[in-house]
């Protein structure tokens, strides 16, 4: 296990899983960081106004924002990372690029040649697809206030839904993604992904 990347939609518990799989590693020892997309340096933390609602960004803007974050995070935090021999889990990689803006041919081609260095020489290793019913999904937004965002409307999270799936086939030959019921209980979650992971303790 080197680089996991957990994907999903807002709501789907990623987050929590990824924390769960940090608290197991934390306690066999393992060396390990957790990290995020947008992340927490400058250009990470200026997307992030603009996913939280707070900024107003043309679509194509927010592609390129994202993908410069991804590339300064990659060279600053994952590859350091990697190369001092941690385990890195991340919260998304630059298939949530293509799921927000879309995978249409023309939209397709310039989201991948934005986010090209990365996917060229940092893929993950695995990377995990909590599947979780939007509707359900749109629930637990709901529940929690504090939530508001770009992508929180029941259409947003299916059509998001959708891209995944599609970028997810597209990328088979290359990126090896495990998609997991998000509707089970976490625990029943959090053991199929250590299943996946070869971590039996």
């Amino acid at each position: 296990m080197k680089f996991v990347v957990f994907e999903g939609l807002e709501g789907s518990g990623k987050s929590t899983q990824l924390r769960l799989l940090a608290e197991k590693l934390e306690t066999l020892g393992v060396p390990h960081i957790t990290t995020r997309q947008p992340s927490d340096n400058p250009i990470g933390k200026l997307m992030r106004t603009a996913t939280d609602g707070f900024t107003k960004m043309e679509n194509e803007t927010m592609a390129l924002l994202v993908a410069a974050d991804r590339y300064q995070h990659v060279y600053d935090v994952v590859m350091p990372a990697l190369e001092e021999g941690k385990a890195v889990l991340c919260d998304r990689y630059y298939y949530s690029s293509f799921a927000c803006q879309g995978i249409d041919p023309g939209v397709y081609a310039r989201v991948a040649a934005y986010n090209g260095l990365a996917m060229a020489y940092c893929k993950p290793d695995l990377t995990f697809f909590l599947d979780t019913d939007p509707k359900e999904c749109m629930r637990r937004i709901t529940a929690n206030r504090d939530y508001g965002g770009l992508y929180d409307s029941l259409t947003q999270l299916t059509e998001m839904r959708e891209r995944y799936m599609a970028i997810f086939e597209q990328l088979k030959e290359s990126d090896p993604v495990v998609v997991i019921d998000g509707g089970a209980d976490e625990e029943t979650i959090a053991a199929q992904i250590r299943n996946h992971l070869g971590i039996t303790e």
